[in-house]
């Protein structure tokens, strides 16, 4: 077992006062290591976190105690398949561009019809262009 399960075990197995006990204990501990950390004396900053997670899995298991003694304990969910992430939609520009093969351009796709109209729209734009010269 790890440090943890462990850790978890013994707080189980201990009675509601020794739970109220080691909470008080942890809770000095916690505000006697914030102390050195203001004096600048603590040795080692992650001990706040170690002391803190402590606190939380005693206060964890009191509160599981006490579910248990008045009956409104909670079954553990049974866990259920994640949903399939939803599909991301790309802008049109992008979903476009990736949908026509690469060196192809919107006029070679065209009807030759079409074409000849783009070629002639182009014509009377430049000549326009021209005569504003």
């Amino acid at each position: 077992m790890n440090k943890r399960a462990d850790s978890i075990k013994a707080l189980r197995e201990m009675n509601d006062a020794e739970l109220a006990d080691h909470l008080r204990v942890q809770r000095r501990k916690l505000f006697e290591i914030r102390f050195q950390q203001a004096t600048g004396q603590v040795e080692n900053h992650r001990q706040v976190r170690a002391v803190r997670r402590e606190i939380a899995r005693t206060m964890t298991v009191q509160i599981e105690a006490e579910r248990t003694l008045s009956g409104t304990a909670v079954e553990a969910p049974v866990p259920v398949a994640a949903p399939a992430p939803p599909v991301r939609r790309r802008g049109r520009a992008k979903a476009e561009a990736e949908a026509e093969p690469a060196g192809a351009t919107a006029a070679d796709g065209a009807a030759p019809e079409a074409v000849e109209e783009v070629e002639a729209s182009d014509e009377v734009a430049a000549e326009e262009v021209d005569e504003d010269e």
